[in-house]
C-alpha cells in the first residue's frame, strides 16, 4: 500500500493505492474504493509535476467511468484541491509548499 496526502493546516485528504496492475489502480479514501486506469494516473502525475514546477495549471484524475475524482489547480503558489470521492465532494485551498511532499509521494514524472 502506498499513501498520498494532500492538505493544509486544517484539512488532510489521504488516499491509498491499495492495489496496482499494469492496467488499473485501486485507490481508497475513507473506505471508499475507486478504480482508475494506470494511463490516467500517469497523466495526472505528469500534469501535477508540470503545474507544480510552473506554479500554474491543473491536474485532474478521473475514475474508470470518466468522473473526475481529484483536481489540483495551481495559480501563482496558491493551490485549490477538489475531491469528488463517493457521493461527497470537498474543496479546500492550500499553498504550493504543502504540495512538495505530495509530489514526492506521487513521484515526479517528466
Amino acid at each position: 500500500m502506498h499513501r498520498i496526502e494532500i492538505g493544509n493546516d486544517e484539512t488532510t485528504f489521504e488516499l491509498v493505492i491499495a492495489e496496482a496492475t499494469r492496467d488499473t489502480l485501486r485507490l481508497v479514501h475513507a473506505q471508499i474504493m475507486v478504480m482508475v486506469s494506470t494511463d490516467d494516473y500517469i497523466r495526472f502525475a505528469r500534469d501535477l509535476t508540470r503545474a507544480f514546477h510552473a506554479l500554474t495549471g491543473a491536474a485532474l484524475l478521473q475514475n474508470k467511468t470518466g468522473r473526475v475524482i481529484l483536481t489540483i489547480s495551481f495559480e501563482r503558489g496558491r493551490v485549490e484541491v477538489e475531491t469528488a470521492w463517493g457521493q461527497g465532494t470537498n474543496r479546500f485551498e492550500t499553498d504550493q509548499s504543502y504540495l512538495t511532499r505530495t509530489v514526492g509521494q506521487i513521484g515526479i514524472v517528466e
